[in-house]
């Protein structure tokens, strides 16, 4: 398999679209396959070709392309301009000659640029760079080193050497080093944030001498007094008469014991209920749960007087939760989709769609029975199986069960210290936002890899990681603090907020040196 290569050198606009028809037409000339596509083009063309570029790209039969662009930038612009396919984060590569002879560079602390000696090609299709890429082999290895190792995916005599010394340069590529090590997706947990989900963030407790606390301290003290005369009777050898036996009398207290239980927790669930859970409760609501004996933990400390929204911000679960997991290293897509992990656990839907698991941890039939016991006594199997028989042990796992059911619903429904679905949402939308400010500056600012540059950017870079990790933080403690009103709102202020404290921190480096250190 070749490399063709399509020369538009010289060429019009309407030149260059013939030869590229001519090039991608199957039927009339054109090869049968277009595996590498080795295009070459003037620098000062390359908008005039747009459409050229656009209709390549289109055609859906060119595998890999390396465009090799010759001459100067046109104009007295300091950007390569390059149409939309070219470069940048998926475009092909771009290899610039800004002149053909090539430069000499002297290696000092000057940086001279001088003519190079010997050849110049006439024209670029006899360059030797073109007749070695014209080589399969050189091609590919052209191409995967553009993809894995080129920032921009733009290549030119001398990009990296201009400004070695200049420490905003230096600033700039570390950055965009850094930015990589934080915002590209890397290892990481899976699954929601357990300190997040509602059985740990709603902090929902039974308080002590409450009606649901005394109904099932009463269940439970009756079966141990049932239990303390089973076992008297066991002891005396069952010699004692019918009447002298007070299991029965409190298997039935119990059952009025657990009814009662049963009776308030699905009154609560059925006076607290709020329809799909889409809103909090009532200040009426919210006194019917703790006068039924729940009680929350405090949401969160108090901000003191005349701290702003990012110190409310970072008072937040969210916010400590997602500290942790970011300073610890996991890289911010990670740390953004167990957010949305943990949102789908949340599932707010109205007190009122538990009342059926009430019938399930304590059946009516179950109550019919305690509060009507056999009043024989079983006579073999000693305390532990007549408890069983009775419904004793059943009535403590019962009412054991219900309480659990009203403290997983306080957790998931009810509680004011409990993580929102909503909070969740933005705060995920603003580490995207966040990243995706990063991952344009560290686009635009690039960083060299390979030699002594490379070395150095990452040398630097360690010492930025900690400091950009920061900066994340920040933002998502101002998005926590003064929540966006939706998710793409979210997205777009914290991608706002982002750009400005680069901007901030560049500035910092530009008049302090590339140490300074911003102050978040």
């Amino acid at each position: 398999m070749s490399v063709e290569t399509l020369s538009l050198s010289g060429l019009s606009a309407a030149e260059a679209g013939h030869a590229a028809a001519a090039l991608l037409d199957i039927d009339s000339g054109g090869p049968d396959r277009l595996d590498r596509l080795l295009v070459v083009d003037d620098t000062s063309r390359l908008t005039e070709h747009l459409d050229v570029y656009e209709q390549v790209d289109t055609s859906h039969r060119v595998g890999a392309m390396i465009c090799v662009t010759v001459g100067p930038r046109p104009g007295d612009g300091l950007k390569l301009e390059l149409p939309g396919n070219l470069g940048g984060v998926q475009g092909s590569p771009v290899l610039w000659l800004s002149r053909l002879g090539g430069i000499d560079w002297a290696l000092n602390k000057a940086l001279m640029a001088n003519r190079h000696p010997g050849f110049t090609p006439t024209t670029a299709d006899r360059h030797p760079l073109i007749g070695l890429l014209s080589v399969a082999e050189m091609f590919d290895r052209v191409h995967q080193a553009f993809l894995e190792g080129m920032p921009g995916r733009v290549a030119s005599p001398g990009l990296w050497l201009a400004g070695e010394d200049d420490e905003s340069a230096t600033f700039a590529g570390a950055l965009a080093v850094a930015i990589r090590r934080v915002c590209e997706p890397g290892p990481g947990l899976d699954g929601p944030f357990p300190q997040l989900l509602p059985s740990h963030a709603g902090g929902a407790r039974l308080a002590e001498a409450s009606p649901l606390a005394r109904y099932r301290g009463r269940v439970d003290e009756l079966d141990r007094a049932a239990a303390h005369s089973l076992e008297r009777q066991g002891r005396l050898g069952g010699l004692l008469r019918r009447g002298d036996n007070d299991a029965p009398r409190l298997a039935a207290q119990a059952g009025q014991a657990l009814g009662d239980l049963r009776e308030l927790v699905d009154q609560v669930l059925r006076d607290a209920n709020v329809d799909g859970g889409l809103s909090d409760l009532t200040d009426n609501q919210l006194a019917l749960v703790r006068n039924a004996g729940i009680e929350f933990e405090a949401a969160g400390a108090a901000v003191p007087a005349g701290r702003g929204a990012a110190s409310a911000g970072e008072q937040t679960a969210i916010h400590r939760v997602a500290s942790g997991a970011i300073r610890g290293g996991d890289p911010i897509p990670v740390v953004g989709e167990r957010l949305i992990a943990t949102e789908r656990e949340m599932g707010r839907r109205g007190s009122a769609a538990y009342r059926p698991e009430v019938e399930a941890r304590c059946p009516a039939a179950f109550l019919a029975g305690l509060a009507a016991p056999a009043q024989r006594v079983p006579a073999r199997g000693g305390p532990g199986a007549a408890r069983r028989e009775m419904g004793l042990e059943g009535a403590v796992t019962a009412a054991g069960a219900l309480v659990d059911l009203v403290l997983d619903v306080a957790n998931r429904e009810w509680s004011p210290a409990a993580v929102a679905s909503a909070d969740l949402v933005r705060a995920k939308a603003a580490l995207d936002g966040s990243r995706r400010a990063l991952a344009a500056f560290a686009s635009d600012a690039g960083a060299g890899r390979g030699g002594t540059r490379a070395a150095k950017l990452a040398r630097v870079a360690d010492g930025l990681v900690p400091l950009l990790r920061d900066l994340v933080l920040r933002v998502l403690a101002g998005e926590l603090g003064t929540p966006s009103a939706s998710g793409p709102e979210a997205l777009r202020v914290a991608k706002d907020r982002t750009a400005v404290l680069l901007a901030e921190w560049t500035t910092l480096v530009h008049a302090r040196g590339v140490s300074a250190v911003p102050s978040w």
